[in-house]
């Protein structure tokens, strides 16, 4: 995608605090120049002009501290290649800005990590992981190669769903690799469902109140090995992502975005809307977020955007919960969504609270099963303001 005019880069894109800004309005900055530093690095995406350091739409549904940058053409920031140790990996992954599709840095705490599992799943409106996989898989297993060694691993695998074409290509990148399976699965897993990842293929049971990582598995993306690699071998921080753009837009495709990019620049990359759009959906139908308006810039989390009109979307009156347990047995974290849905409705929070409601990752399989189209996760999400103002 061409460099768009503008940018707005969020100060908030990972799990945690928003970063401080280190850069003010009227300042030069290039790109990979860290502008925000915290609980992560923040980087700009492109050279310009800092035009406003202010309260900017964001892909959570709300207005986040955000760097606006006029964009022209400069130099690159130098961020020099790393030289791979142990020790500095951490380093490494915080300086560069690496973060998951769930938020979350790619970094290890413990010191006992025998395994990694790497999401390489899609669902039928997001192929930017494929296409990784397909452009990119040398530099995939490059960056998987420098995970193991620095964290000691034993073994690893790559999770790709059946019928990609990505799966033979990484399993021929992966042949000199004897501790490197590809693995084929038919299910998709959205980010936030590592536990269940765990369980399926470490074939460990992560308890409530825990990690995978205390069981000593890592759980990465096929984003962030490329975004590692690019960091160890390139000097090149987390400044762009690849986004799949689908629906109703004149060129369906994946797209390389400078992160802050607003989506409709993405969009119009893509030819623009065919028809008049009536919802954005950042991140895929299943566990993305409908947007209030097209301003809201690409992220670090961002891996889609879905464009529908009124003709895509089915719409469905909802009926009351019939009891069936789908929710309660798609739920990856073992939790009872019907119940927290009810008790969130009548505003019962301190039965929310009991209920463990702020275990819940929103990765939106309950309301994709639910037969009476239930709005389960946005009661779920208002159930967990409302614990939290209890709590206050």
């Amino acid at each position: 995608m061409k460099t768009p005019d503008q940018v707005i880069i969020p100060l908030e894109q990972h799990a945690g605090a928003v970063c401080n800004p280190l850069v003010s309005v009227g300042d030069i900055v290039s790109a990979g120049q860290p502008i925000g530093d915290g609980e992560s690095v923040i980087h700009s995406s492109v050279s310009g002009e800092v035009t406003a350091i202010s309260e900017m739409p964001h892909p959570a549904g709300r207005n986040v501290l955000s760097v606006v940058i006029k964009t022209h053409d400069g130099e690159k920031k130098d961020f020099k290649p790393w030289i791979l140790s142990k020790a500095k990996m951490r380093r490494i992954i915080r300086e560069a800005g690496i973060v998951e599709p769930n938020g979350l840095p790619t970094v290890y705490k413990k010191a006992d990590i025998d395994t990694i599992i790497i999401n390489g799943t899609n669902t039928w409106d997001l192929s930017s992981n494929e296409a990784l996989m397909l452009d990119h898989p040398s530099e995939i297993a490059d960056g998987l190669r420098a995970l193991i060694k620095s964290s000691g691993a034993k073994k690893a695998f790559i999770v790709i769903q059946l019928g990609s074409e990505a799966l033979q290509v990484m399993r021929t990148e992966t042949i000199p690799d004897s501790n490197i399976k590809v693995v084929a699965t038919p299910t998709y897993y959205p980010p936030g469902t590592e536990n269940a990842f765990v369980k399926k293929f470490a074939n460990k049971k992560v308890p409530r109140g825990s990690t995978p990582e205390d069981r000593g598995i890592l759980v990465s993306s096929i984003s962030a090995l490329k975004a590692l690699h690019d960091a160890l071998c390139e000097g090149t921080p987390m400044i762009r992502k690849v986004v799949t753009v689908a629906g109703a837009v004149r060129s369906p495709k994946n797209v390389l975005v400078e992160i802050g990019a607003p989506i409709r620049d993405v969009i119009e990359e893509c030819g623009g809307c065919v028809g008049t759009p009536v919802k954005i959906i950042m991140n895929g139908a299943i566990s993305g977020a409908a947007q209030y308006t097209d301003e809201v810039p690409v992220i670090k989390t961002t891996s889609g955007i879905l464009v529908q009109t009124e003709s895509d979307i089915n719409r469905e009156s909802t009926s009351p919960c019939i009891n069936c347990a789908w929710c309660v047995d798609e739920c990856p974290v073992g939790l009872l969504p019907h119940l927290l849905y009810g008790y969130a409705d009548s505003a019962q929070f301190d039965i929310c609270a009991e209920l463990y409601i702020g275990d819940c990752v929103e990765c939106g399989m309950c309301a994709y099963v639910c037969p009476s189209k239930l709005p389960i996760v946005q009661m779920i999400r208002y159930g967990k303001h409302g614990v939290a103002e209890m709590e206050a």
